[in-house]
């Protein structure tokens, strides 16, 4: 090795090898891509670990469907270099800061991206705490303005991370939630103030209405059951967050789902992803917003749950449990 390779900077990254079990994940050393234009480096020190990068790893998510890629979203670090649109967004090189990307690629030791996808985090915010904020932040306060002003709301997978989060904000919006959700999961839908129909009942559709009182005007779903119909008045509207619902037909059932939704006056896609890409300042003020609250005690998230960066196969492995109110985070050192 020659000095000049001594002194390049280096990052870890883990990596899907290939598409399968926990085992295809690979941690490689790389080199870190400096920063252009108005781009930044970020020394990442947390970044979340959920059910979607669980799919992509076994091959089943759309948006990756080759390997060889470094799974992750959301993140939180240290600004470690600083551009003219940093300093005008108020980040200088030592702050901390958190953000989602528009494409995977998050769970690496260092990150080199665009000024405009990060915010700062609020001083007293647990670092671990603020890392599973961005990404299912943002496709809660996503989904609820797709979701229009109707005022009884259907969440599926209350319990889950976004759903947890999609019931607090639509709360705080004046709006009648219902969930769904296991019986499993009561520790953490009993908190949330909402009642909480059992989603494997075969008339559940009949006692979300009832929980309701009366016909539901919209509705968050990631699971693509056309059942979540029978929820809804005529014309309700129905905001898909994922159509993950068949095991192992998930990039055919994603293809589909998208295609009908496209079709239909009362369906609507959310992408997390998309909004990030094309919604730069949007996206910005939502995710500072969810900060605050969650450093205020205000919102209530996903409990982090730590896994460092060289155990990120027990990390994956954890990640497919799915413990209700639970999110597997890396840590990086």
């Amino acid at each position: 090795m020659t000095e000049r390779d001594e002194r390049e900077p280096s990052r870890l990254a883990a990596r899907v090898s290939r598409f399968g079990d926990a085992g295809a994940m690979v941690l490689a050393r790389e080199p870190v891509r400096p920063p252009r234009g108005t781009e930044v480096a970020v020394r990442v020190t947390h970044a979340s670990l959920g059910s979607t990068d669980v799919l992509a790893r076994r091959g089943g998510y759309l948006l990756q469907p080759f390997p060889g890629f470094v799974p992750g979203y959301d993140f939180v670090g240290e600004l470690v270099t600083e551009s003219a649109v940093s300093v005008a967004l108020g980040l200088r090189e030592g702050a901390r800061v958190a953000g989602a990307l528009p494409r995977m690629g998050a769970h690496a030791t260092f990150l080199t991206v665009p000024a405009t996808l990060l915010v700062a985090v609020p001083d007293g915010l647990d670092p671990a705490e603020a890392a599973v904020l961005p990404l299912d932040g943002i496709t809660a306060a996503h989904a609820l303005r797709l979701a229009g002003d109707g005022r009884r709301l259907l969440v599926q997978g209350a319990s889950g991370a976004v759903g947890m989060l999609a019931v607090q904000l639509a709360r705080e919006q004046g709006r009648t939630v219902v969930g769904t959700a296991s019986p499993r999961s009561r520790d953490v839908t009993d908190g949330l103030g909402i009642p909480v129909v059992d989603h494997r009942d075969a008339a559940w559709p009949e006692l979300v209405r009832a929980a309701a009182g009366g016909a539901l005007d919209a509705a968050i779903d990631h699971t693509g059951s056309p059942r979540v119909r029978e929820a809804l008045r005529e014309g309700g509207i129905l905001v898909h967050t994922a159509f993950t619902g068949r095991p192992g037909h998930e990039r055919a059932d994603t293809v589909r789902g998208s295609a009908a939704a496209a079709r239909s006056r009362t369906d609507r896609v959310c992408s997390a992803p998309l909004f990030v890409a094309t919604r730069r300042a949007e996206y910005r003020r939502v995710l500072s917003g969810l900060l605050a609250s969650a450093a205020s005690g205000s919102l209530r998230m996903a409990e982090p749950e730590p896994y460092p960066l060289s155990e990120v196969w027990e990390a994956h492995r954890a990640a497919e449990a799915s413990r209700p109110g639970r999110k597997i985070v890396l840590t990086m050192r």
